[in-house]
């Protein structure tokens, strides 16, 4: 598997590298590609916006969108959708109000041109998710379940802040209304994840987005942490997989596809994919860094992957295991079988 790193061009014509996150790619009635994302020293209610003409870039630096009406300490981490309204596009922007503070909601707000957008009613809180404390980190996509399109929200809730799971939502497409939310991935069910309450543990799992690559066959793409020592902060986060017959799960662990990129100091980490159809391939914008510092900037990289060769792994993970040596003996005679 190979990657590249994304070339992104500034508004003031800059190309070096700066601190960018979490991106989220959707595809312009035009077919050109716009990306939103977290970027650094941006004032609050502003979310950066790129545009392309493919998902590994280049991205120009456009003028950003303008949010109006979420507020909280930690507005971020947008998720951007685009719907068809009667041949109109409408933009609906999901994102998390906090990540680090209990209280965190997943809010929505809406757009008729991706630039301004104005809130919706809050799509999640913490009392949707009993025992939680506050959701973060959302993603929304489309998938088909009983023979109907339903939007597929997914985000992750604190047991205690830093401590998340992976929820999953959906929606019938033309309604108002999201179904309870279901625990789709547990920590303690993921083995290569720091485990809550170890000496290591870092972060909880997030990032997490579902892509159907058939009726019975669904991908999470999400970020998780591995059991490493502290002394290895910022090498340990890492883009996983998971499989599930159902879009609400449950999901089973698969790997973590994406190797960091070697640097002169050593290997980094990746982390917040975003998945983008591409047809035969399903391309993963993803961020990564050299490492923990002020000088190693988080940036973005890009890769590929078959989703032929996906679904077929998906269907060998989600396979019932053969039986066992000793279960297949079961109930055999132990002697030869002998003549009337």
């Amino acid at each position: 598997m190979e990657s590249r790193l994304v070339d992104i061009r500034r508004r003031d014509g800059s190309t070096g590298r700066f601190e960018i996150k979490d991106p989220t790619v959707v595809q312009l009635p035009d077919g050109t590609y716009a990306l939103y994302a977290t970027v650094f020293g941006v004032d609050e209610g502003l979310v950066p916006r790129f545009t392309a003409n493919h998902p590994a870039g280049p991205w120009q630096e456009e003028e950003p969108a303008v949010v109006e009406g979420v507020s909280g300490p930690g507005v971020c981490a947008p998720s951007v959708v685009v719907e068809d309204r009667d041949g109109e596009p409408l933009f609906r922007m999901y994102i998390q109000t906090s990540w680090n503070t209990e209280d965190g909601v997943i809010a929505v707000a809406s757009s008729t041109d991706g630039i301004h957008f104005k809130a919706d009613p809050v799509a999640m809180t913490k009392k949707d998710v009993p025992g939680s404390v506050s959701l973060y980190d959302v993603a929304v996509s489309e998938v088909t379940k009983g023979g109907k399109i339903h939007d597929c929200m997914v985000f992750s809730a604190y047991r205690e802040v830093g401590c998340g799971d992976v929820y999953v939502s959906l929606r019938e497409q033309g309604t108002d209304k999201w179904s309870a939310p279901k625990l789709a991935l547990k920590q303690e069910d993921v083995p290569f994840h720091n485990q809550p309450g170890s000496k290591n543990f870092e972060w909880g799992l997030e990032g997490a987005k579902i892509v159907q690559l058939a009726d019975d066959a669904f991908l999470m793409v999400g970020v998780c942490f591995l059991d490493k020592d502290k002394s290895e902060r910022g090498t340990r986060q890492r883009v996983f997989f998971a499989a599930s017959a159902t879009p609400d799960g449950p999901f089973l662990p698969m790997r973590t596809p994406i190797e960091p990129t070697p640097y002169k100091n050593g290997s980094g980490e990746n982390g917040h994919p975003e998945t983008i159809d591409l047809g035969d391939k399903l391309g993963i914008l993803y961020q990564e860094r050299a490492g923990e510092g002020r000088d190693k900037p988080w940036h973005l990289r890009y890769t590929e992957f078959d989703k032929t060769l996906l679904l077929k792994e998906i269907r060998a993970r989600l396979a019932p295991p053969p039986p066992s040596p000793a279960n297949s003996l079961r109930g055999r005679r132990s002697g030869p079988k002998l003549s009337p």
